[in-house]
């Protein structure tokens, strides 16, 4: 064990990630008491970048992508607790990053040229994205969703995929996928422009208060 100077105790014979705040996450026996939303997380997502960082202009982050996301749902549906599933649909990716499916997708390919497999990649990613999740949703104070609420989740999230294509993104070379291409684009108030990583942070947590009343604070 290491006493690391700001008093966190470290095990460094497992896996851990040093976070923005400068804490020791354990990456191997983590809970909600290691979630830090309003710092660590809303910090890191807000230096995230959506789509690779593949954006012209300013980068646009997991964090705005959520917020935004999160008030198109609540202003389409009039249900907060939707609106505070989709603000926490992705901050996993504090921890685990934003993969992007045609790179997720690549590594399965791998996966079966190598091994002859087809799953393994995307089952440990999932696995991986389920501890997150329960721990976050613990830490925000959110029960787990149940299937029709993740469906929603999901179909939104793809929504807002392909009103960031068209706001964000160069005219794309070919084909997303039908679920993509078909999806209904959200209503936006204007033109979707990425924000300064102050806004974002910001922002994110006016919603935290506002959607997840009972969120832990560190």
């Amino acid at each position: 064990m290491t006493v690391h100077p700001s008093g966190f105790v470290i095990d460094a014979s497992k896996p851990w990630q040093q976070t923005i705040s400068g804490r020791a996450f354990p990456l191997t026996a983590f809970s909600a008491l290691d979630i830090d939303l309003y710092g660590d997380v809303a910090e890191s997502l807000a230096r995230v970048c959506r789509f690779g960082g593949h954006v012209p202009g300013n980068a646009y982050s997991v964090l705005q992508h959520s917020v935004v996301g999160a008030d198109a749902a609540l202003e389409e549906t009039g249900d907060a607790l939707l609106a505070a599933y989709f603000l926490a649909h992705d901050l996993h990716e504090h921890i685990i990053g934003d993969q992007t499916t045609p790179v997720v997708n690549w590594l399965a390919g791998i996966e079966l040229e190598t091994f002859g497999s087809r799953d393994i990649v995307r089952t440990v990613l999932a696995i991986a994205k389920s501890k997150l999740d329960w721990a976050i949703w613990r830490a925000a104070g959110l029960p787990q969703p149940g299937k029709t609420y993740w469906e929603r989740v999901k179909e939104f999230d793809v929504r807002m995929l392909a009103t960031e294509r068209r706001h964000l993104l160069m005219q794309p070379p070919a084909s997303w996928g039908d679920d993509v291409e078909n999806a209904k684009p959200i209503r936006l108030r204007g033109k979707l422009t990425a924000w300064p990583v102050a806004k974002a942070v910001e922002e994110f947590r006016i919603r935290l208060d506002r959607l997840c009343p009972n969120a832990r604070r560190m």
